[in-house]
């Protein structure tokens, strides 16, 4: 007699957890057969701390890192049955990632941004969520926010890839930049509120030469003339700003106290002390957090800019192979017998003889740093940075392209960039960056994040 209870849906096999197993029942493309040795690694470590609320993962470049925190992400929600989000700090890595999802089988959904409720197959745990940092972290986000009256998404896990690349984005999303060009006279207004505080401290001279004779020097208002004006300045804004400013209002409406005020020819800036994350129920919420990196050298960053667990963090997964890590050559001209000024025309000559068969990169620290190369590469700023990426990624265009401090959060694999110029150390992103800079100047904490980039 047959036995149809056999065939009862609720007795089929359990989706499994072991992430090395979920890699193995995957459906993958030819190219793709096995593991590497590192991933491998990696995935074995996390599984036996898996139930940790906060882990670090630090696999080299060029070490798979984008399919192992998909395989994460997977068990996740196969264990959690909950949804489950991957974060990449770009629109070109999320657009990575989930070609990577779809190539070995996993399913995913890319964030859409605007009016519209989140897909139904994230919530319910059946697809993986791939979006930039920004989409979860701003005052008007869709996952809801502590105090607004919207019930926040609730997530098992979440995968932040990338995680080195994304502190300067996380806390951009918690600043207020008042660009001189763009509000003049706001900028005018805010700047003349705290001259008379820089004289009384000794500094009107480096006031007066940065907001009127436009030095590149940073200055912090102090802290006690910003905690007597800050309520003042957050009903200008709130009163004849909000809409400008409505992304960042929320997160900063009653934390103006504990924020630092930075002035620059550029920009007045308010950034809170440390990032609000708690603000953010599903990322603070979260059961499980993974940081996924491959040069994060100083682990405190994960702990200032996420609140993460400093005791999770003091013990990071760290595979000892190098399985899988391609080789390169680095050429230093400025380290050499070369005169100096020969070393610009062996980069140039370089990028000319490299650009025919596959792809050249420069990265420069400034605009102004990009104007050694305007007879050699095309100079690419803002959105067209991830154009220049897609070209490079599909082969229609070599470049050579050069990129102004964009040195986070651009991943280049095989022929899309043989060839990658370093003209220059990178600069801070924002006016709290260029700040730290400065004070720390030399210190071991600079010498890390410099490294790291």
């Amino acid at each position: 007699m047959v036995d149809f209870n056999k065939l009862n849906p609720s007795r089929s096999q359990a989706a499994p957890l072991d992430p090395i197993r979920i890699f193995q029942r995957l459906p993958k493309p030819p190219h793709i057969n096995d593991l590497w040795e590192s991933q491998s690694e990696a995935l074995k470590l996390w599984a036996k701390r898996r139930s940790e609320n906060d882990l670090v993962i630090k696999l080299n470049t060029g070490g798979g890192k984008t399919l192992v925190g998909l395989l994460i992400g997977q068990s996740l929600a196969n264990e959690l049955k909950e949804p489950v989000m991957y974060l990449c700090p770009n629109n070109q890595l999320v657009r990575q990632a989930s070609d990577k999802a779809s190539e070995i089988g996993i399913s995913t959904l890319t964030y859409e941004a605007g009016p519209g409720d989140l897909p139904a197959e994230f919530l319910n745990g059946t697809a993986i969520l791939v979006a930039t940092y920004n989409a979860l972290f701003h005052g008007r986000s869709k996952f809801g926010l502590l105090g607004s009256g919207m019930e926040p998404i609730r997530v098992g896990g979440i995968i932040c890839d990338d995680a080195h690349a994304a502190f300067s984005a996380v806390r951009d999303a918690f600043s207020i930049s008042i660009g001189r060009s763009d509000h003049q006279q706001l900028y005018t207004e805010l700047t003349t509120r705290f001259r008379g505080d820089f004289d009384i401290i000794g500094k009107l001279g480096s006031f007066d030469d940065i907001v009127e004779r436009n030095d590149p020097a940073i200055l912090e208002v102090p802290y006690s003339a910003w905690a007597a004006k800050a309520d003042g300045i957050r009903q200008l804004l709130a009163r004849d700003y909000s809409e400008t400013f409505r992304y960042q209002l929320p997160l900063l409406r009653n934390n103006f106290d504990a924020c630092h005020a930075l002035i620059s020819s550029r920009e007045f800036s308010i950034t809170p002390i440390q990032p609000l994350v708690h603000l953010l129920p599903t990322f603070d919420d979260c059961r499980r957090r993974v940081y996924m990196s491959a040069t994060i050298a100083d682990d405190s960053s994960i702990i200032r800019t996420f609140d993460a667990n400093p005791n999770a963090i003091q013990k990071p997964i760290v595979p000892e192979t190098l399985a899988g890590v391609g080789e390169r050559m680095i050429l230093g001209p400025a380290l050499t017998k070369v005169p100096e000024r020969d070393d610009l025309r062996i980069a140039r000559e370089l990028a000319v003889s490299i650009v025919r068969s596959a792809g050249v990169v420069v990265l420069v620290p400034s605009e102004k740093a990009a104007e050694r190369w305007k007879n050699v590469g095309r100079l690419m700023m803002g959105n067209r940075v991830e154009e220049a990426v897609q070209h490079l990624v599909l082969g229609a265009d070599r470049g050579p392209f050069v990129f102004a401090n964009r040195y986070d959060g651009i991943d280049l694999v095989g022929d899309a960039c043989r060839l990658l110029i370093l003209d220059g150390l990178p600069r801070g992103a924002n006016n709290y960056e260029l700040l730290r800079a400065e004070v720390l100047q030399a210190s071991s904490s600079m010498n890390i994040s410099l490294a790291r980039k």
